[in-house]
């Protein structure tokens, strides 16, 4: 009996991650659309995120709203932040 909770206590937490990951992503996708529709909240957000305007694509955005969620989640969970290189 107790393996059986220990087996669906690993289940809840891997549906949790797994919740949590598509909230995340259904998040940075919505900002991302917001911001491509409205040029102005684009314009302040890639400054506030320190990089230029005309560098801000989809692609480009995606991949920096990515890392910043990344750094976020590891800051909170006290995790060390590993740096990937980019390009």
């Amino acid at each position: 009996m107790e393996e059986k909770m220990r087996l669906n206590a690993k289940q809840v937490d891997a549906d949790r991650r797994q919740a949590r990951a598509y909230a995340d992503d259904a998040l940075r996708e919505a900002v991302c659309r917001w911001i491509v529709d409205n040029k102005a909240s684009r314009a302040r957000t890639a400054r506030a995120f320190g990089i230029s305007v005309e560098r801000v694509g989809n692609f480009q955005f995606q991949t920096l709203m990515k890392k910043q969620t990344a750094r976020y989640w590891a800051k909170m969970r006290g995790e060390p932040i590993i740096q990937v290189a980019s390009r």
